[in-house]
């Protein structure tokens, strides 16, 4: 991008290189500190979404980013803009997806004793990747071509302070230009691909294990080919859902605190266990329970992650892809076990073939979400909340062969699914998307209700309504035998719903979710609400462990 007479400022600088970067819509809130850089997306083609509370944008971002695959950007004020988006820096920083965060910082002259100062990249630096603040306008294309290369091959959140001179100012002279790297692959280290072969040709049980990381390298044909021709089934993370349909004969589910009934009869057998871009931690082992005797060949394109929870046998540090094809060419096939295995698979136990428990004006959220899951397309796009809710989705949501999951799951942040789910929406206009979220996360992010009517972002949220903080409550149970402070009175999330101008129904048993089926065969323009009223005393699958 060459600087022109046209490019009179800045802010609008910096806008075209954030174009240049690829990125056409800026999430964010405006305030003082970022005012001019705003008004200047006024003779621009970026888009500019505006979410209702700092945290919520930062959310946005981040839907939006796991979706496109891409770095997003967004824009915050100085002071309590930042400090009210950390929550969402953080979660994304704990989940490595990358974000652009323009701050707008007070002026220059006076800054410390300025209403609203703060140290910025001190208050940011622990929960990002990297931090940096343009100084002078002639550093405005260093600076943010840095800010985004280190976005990506960091894969994380980075912040970058912009006081107001350097929007207001006339731009550099020299042109932005993008870090052009190449698109490649990390192959795997050739002896410990031989130490990995040598350890899957003695196992007996092998089974692999899809994380993000196998997701991000869109490893999925990779981990098909392997698994049908060592014979293993393909478990997945949270984070590892979507990578192959939930419905492919080879893959057993979710591993860990949400242990599919599959995985429950596979899984404490294995001998070998692949991690392919996962990390292990105490939700995928359920806390040292499974895979304690297990030969673990992990690999990971970050080092830092091997090893990280439980020392491998074998670690690979390389591209899942790459690995996994490497791995597949130097063994030999075992046809016999992978139809062994694929029978298990399809013949495990339905623990809940007997239904679901009853009660009138109440709905089993078991029962909902299976019923939810049946009434959508397979390639939309599903973000989950933090708390009870999380369990539900794990264990009953299909996700299709193109479908995505959206989950924090890595800092637990309440009120993280509605804004990603927006941002998801405003980056696939053309795919359903499904948000799940508890009664108690919804009022802290209840007021982005308004801003998919505005912005006319048509998501299907449901509100799984059991009047209280529900994994508090049921940890309370089992550990205190008494509950406090975590149940409550439950307003009326449809009529509140209405109050924005989205569409609501309140939803107490399955017949009633023919109101699913209207909406999306209605062309809408506004979310749906659903206002679950489900029985309290379920609590999610896998609890405990906590």
């Amino acid at each position: 991008m060459a600087n022109t007479d046209e490019t009179a400022t800045g802010s609008e600088y910096i806008l075209e290189a954030i174009a240049a970067e690829g990125v056409e819509t800026v999430f964010g809130i405006i305030g003082e500190g970022n005012a001019h850089l705003i008004d200047a997306m006024n003779d621009h083609d970026l888009e500019f979404s505006q979410a209702r509370h700092e945290q919520a944008a930062v959310s946005m971002a981040d839907g939006h980013a796991r979706t496109v695959q891409q770095v997003s950007v967004c824009t915050l004020t100085h002071g309590p803009g930042l400090t009210n988006g950390a929550t969402g820096i953080a979660a994304a920083d704990r989940d490595n997806v990358p974000l652009v965060v323009l701050v707008g910082d007070t002026s220059v002259e006076g800054r410390e004793t300025s209403l609203q100062y703060l140290d910025h990249q001190a208050f940011a630096a622990p929960i990002t990747r990297y931090t940096t603040r343009i100084e002078r306008p002639k550093t405005i294309p260093e600076t943010l071509s840095r800010a985004f290369d280190r976005a990506r091959t960091r894969s994380g959140p980075v912040v970058v302070e912009i006081p107001e001179e350097i929007q207001e100012r006339e731009p550099p002279e020299s042109s932005y230009r993008p870090v052009s790297r190449p698109s490649q692959r990390p192959r795997p280290d050739d002896g410990r691909l031989a130490e990995a072969v040598s350890v899957l040709e003695d196992a007996d049980e092998p089974m692999l294990l899809a994380g993000g990381g196998a997701l991000r390298s869109d490893a999925g044909e990779a981990l098909e080919t392997l698994a049908e021709h060592l014979g293993a089934p393909i478990a997945t993370t949270y984070f590892g859902r979507g990578v192959l349909p939930d419905a492919h004969p080879m893959v057993s589910g979710i591993a860990g605190t949400f242990l599919s009934p599959a995985n429950d009869e596979l899984a404490w057998d294995v001998d070998v266990l692949v991690a392919v871009g996962a990390r292990l931690s105490g939700k995928t082992t359920r806390y040292g329970e499974l895979y304690a005797d297990t030969d673990v060949i992990q690999i990971d394109l970050d080092r830092e992650g091997i090893g990280a929870y439980q020392q491998p046998a074998v670690g690979i540090v390389a591209d899942a892809r790459a690995a996994l094809e490497e791995v597949t060419a130097r063994l030999d096939a075992s046809p016999d076990r992978a139809s062994r295995v694929a029978d298990a698979i399809e013949s495990a136990p339905d623990p809940w073939a007997d239904g679901f428990e009853k009660r009138s004006g109440e709905i089993d959220p078991r029962e909902f979400t299976m019923a939810l899951s049946d009434r959508v397309p397979d390639d939309s796009i599903v973000a989950v909340d933090s708390g009870n809710n999380t369990g539900f989705p794990a264990v009953f949501h299909d996700i299709g062969a193109s479908g995505r999951l959206l989950v924090n799951g890595n800092f637990g942040t309440m009120g993280y699914a509605l804004p990603a789910a927006l941002g998801a929406k405003a980056a696939a206009p053309d795919r359903p998307v499904v948000c799940y979220i508890g009664d108690g996360a919804t009022l802290q992010v209840i007021q982005e209700i308004e801003t998919g009517v505005r912005l006319g972002l048509p998501i299907v949220l449901a509100v799984l309504n059991d009047r209280s903080y529900g994994i508090i409550r049921h940890r309370q149970n089992l550990v205190y035998e008494r509950e406090t402070a975590s149940s409550y009175d439950s307003p009326a999330y449809a009529d509140i719903a209405r109050g924005f101008g989205a569409k609501a129904a309140t939803i107490r048993s399955a017949d009633e979710l023919d109101v699913v089926d209207d909406y999306l065969d209605s062309d809408p323009d506004v979310p749906l609400v659903l206002d679950v009223r489900t029985i309290p005393e379920v609590s999610r699958p896998g609890f405990p462990p906590y």
